[in-house]
């Protein structure tokens, strides 16, 4: 009998949605977090969205983790939540001038000469 590989998938992980000049550019995560994500993300999304079953007991602890039902102990589990935590985190910006300034767009028609 073949012993089933914790995390394994054929798909490298970009993310790129969310970390649009890659993972390991992003200042989030360090660089075992970085290669960790890109090499198993794939299958931790599909394992904590529930599109992939548990194949072994290391990813069965794996989705209990995603679920709350226990504290994360392996570097698989605190990574993914660690990225879970940074998507869902809310934007923050600021203007340099400390507030806003609102622009005036004067009309413009199409009818007209410049």
């Amino acid at each position: 009998m073949k012993k089933l590989n914790a995390f394994s998938t054929t798909k490298k992980f970009y993310a790129v949605e969310h970390f649009p000049y890659g993972i390991s550019r992003s200042g989030e995560f360090n660089q075992k977090q970085a290669k960790l994500l890109e090499e198993h993300g794939e299958a931790y999304l599909a394992l904590s969205s529930g599109a992939r079953l548990p194949v072994n007991g290391e990813e069965e602890d794996f989705v209990l983790a995603c679920n709350g039902e226990k504290a994360p102990e392996t570097d698989h589990e605190r990574t993914w939540l660690r990225y879970c935590e940074k998507i869902q985190a809310p934007v923050v910006t600021a203007a340099f001038s400390g507030k806003p300034t609102p622009i005036k767009i004067d009309s413009y028609s199409s009818d007209e000469e410049w």
